[in-house]
């Protein structure tokens, strides 16, 4: 065989090959970019959240959503249905950061009419850069060009494990019960006393001057939530601050921010209280959960019956913050707690159960 030839029919080998590959990937879509899946149970969990993300925001039927960190996972969003009124997903990145939130927010904007949106405000998530992320994050599915998506048809995570995962998931369809599953990590871990591993009640060896974050957190307010906010006025933003065990404002005062994340409830409060489609709610201070050890795995992340409380407290009204006086005697509680804890050098609420 002459050398022409024999490189013709190589590269036509090859050629076939890798458009069998991306027709393979096109045609299953693990993550669900082009449809949702019919024919298999597609991989939704916490290994592939910022992939399954962008199918979710593009595919599922929805006009309403949970957008936050991992402490957002657990919310139920057929029970949000009940209660709150429309369709909900979650829209949830673990560790995820303003831009995070601000990418999903804006793929659900772009394919849905979105009638609510219940955001978890972090304080973590606004103290980076504007273009800091929880984890690398696959910008190719999230914009709308067909052709840098080659980097999804041949993706060696994507071929080696997602696909295969589909493949033995063939036949398994996904009912509505996908919703509340997703990313949920509910009934994986032991709550109680455990919490205290992670509780530090140590002083610092230095303290973050009080407006330490306050420049990143308005960087990252102007540039990843405002714009939804004043885009899109018929959308209601139900926007809270979530309850973090007391033991975690300990932890930020043993690592010298607690001043510094204290103020950026106000800068946050500040930014979002003129807008007539907000409603903010704060939880942070909401004393017969925060102080109960038997609600948290660790200082930060509590379970799913306290994820179902919020939900009953945003339909009920409850924890309105109605003016800056009120937030601010919340955040006055949180440093007295966190004051407390540190003095005690030790967990000073009740360890038993209620």
């Amino acid at each position: 065989m002459k050398r022409k030839t024999w490189a013709i029919l190589s590269l036509t080998a090859l050629g076939l090959a890798v458009t069998l590959i991306c027709a393979t990937v096109i045609l299953i879509d693990p993550f669900q970019i082009y449809r949702r899946a019919k024919l298999c149970m597609p991989p939704l969990d916490k290994t592939t959240q910022v992939y399954a993300n962008a199918g979710v925001a593009r595919q599922y039927d929805y006009d309403s959503a949970i957008v936050g960190t991992s402490v957002t996972e657990n919310f139920r969003p057929t029970r949000m249905d009940a209660l709150l009124g429309g369709r909900f997903i979650k829209l949830c990145t673990s560790a995820g950061t303003a831009y995070n939130h601000a990418l999903l927010m804006d793929l659900a904007f772009r394919t849905h009419d979105m009638r609510r949106i219940v955001y978890g405000l972090d304080v973590y998530s606004f103290t980076g850069h504007l273009d800091e992320t929880g984890s690398e994050v696959p910008f190719y599915l999230y914009d709308d060009c067909l052709l840098n998506d080659v980097q999804y048809w041949l993706n060696r995570s994507v071929l080696g494990s997602f696909l295969p995962r589909c493949l033995r998931a063939w036949g398994t369809q996904q009912d509505d019960s996908v919703r509340d599953s997703m990313y949920c990590w509910a009934g994986q871990d032991e709550y109680g006393p455990a919490m205290l591993y992670s509780a530090v009640f140590a002083p610092p060896q230095s303290v973050r001057s009080a407006d330490a974050f306050v420049q990143a957190a308005q960087a990252n307010l102007n540039a990843h939530l405002l714009p939804y906010i004043e885009a899109h006025p018929e959308t209601q933003f139900d926007i809270f601050f979530p309850p973090y065990s007391a033991a975690e404002w300990s932890n930020m005062a043993s690592k010298g921010t607690l001043e510094a994340m204290l103020t950026l409830r106000g800068v946050c409060y500040d930014a979002l209280c003129g807008y007539a489609n907000v409603t903010v709610y704060d939880f942070s201070a909401r004393e017969e959960w925060v102080t109960d050890i038997f609600n948290y795995k660790d200082t930060l992340h509590y379970g799913q019956w306290i994820n179902d409380a919020i939900t009953d407290a945003i339909a009920a009204g409850e924890n309105i913050v109605t003016d800056r006086a009120q937030l601010d005697a919340a955040t006055a509680q949180l440093r007295a707690w966190a004051d407390a804890l540190m003095q005690a050098g030790d967990w000073i609420f009740p360890i038993e159960p209620a």
